[in-house]
């Protein structure tokens, strides 16, 4: 077979320049747009994902924007993280140390990805001393926030009918501030670890 010359020409550095984009541009393809379909299933259509595959928490559908939570003091989150909201009474019983106690394991066993979740608690109002020595000697990187109760628990209420009240719950905020998904006390733990490590995975942001 002849090869014509156009077929042994050389490339301009034009080409070449569009050549290598097309490249790049194939391969941004192939890493970030599955991820993108992935989080935009996780967060705006869960009913297509596969129950084999669906998230462990609840879903708050809409998202409840995190100015609802009125905060007191001090009076702004840190922002771009993920973010656990751990509600706490004044006086902590056995099963809000047992929350918070699996909250710090959960982000511990992150690993490498520790350091884009934080722990925050949600006071009603100032810590009684048991409280305050617990999370003094055993929850140092937990920030405490004064926030309002009756607003928060509204908002949760006219969007989810299976929240039992005064049940210990933790609350999943994305770094954009919406609160997005709730667990049950009986979720706090692996399943909650399950669904962090899966949306740190596919999420491009925080």
């Amino acid at each position: 077979m002849t090869l014509n010359s156009q077929d042994t020409k050389e490339l301009s550095p034009s080409q070449v320049q569009r050549k290598n984009r097309r490249k790049l541009v194939g391969l941004f393809s192939i890493a970030f747009v599955p991820m993108l379909i992935a989080y935009g299933l996780f967060f705006y259509f869960p009913s297509l994902i596969p129950a084999s595959t669906i998230n462990e928490g609840e879903l708050i559908q809409p998202p409840i924007d995190g100015a609802v939570l009125e905060l007191i003091e001090p009076t702004a989150l840190p922002a771009g993280l993920w973010t656990l909201l751990i509600p706490v009474d004044s006086h902590c019983d056995d099963q809000c140390v047992q929350s918070l106690y699996l909250s710090r394991q959960i982000v511990i066993g992150l690993g490498k990805d520790a350091d884009r979740v934080q722990r925050v608690a949600l006071l009603q109002g100032p810590a009684d001393e048991g409280l305050k020595t617990l999370l003094e000697t055993e929850h140092p990187n937990l920030l405490p926030f004064t926030y309002n109760a009756d607003a928060l628990t509204g908002a949760l209420q006219a969007r989810s009918q299976s929240m039992v009240p005064n049940e210990p719950v933790i609350l999943l905020m994305d770094p954009n501030g919406n609160i997005m998904m709730w667990y049950p006390f009986a979720k706090i733990g692996m399943p909650l670890r399950k669904d962090l490590r899966h949306l740190l995975k596919i999420s491009a942001i925080g």
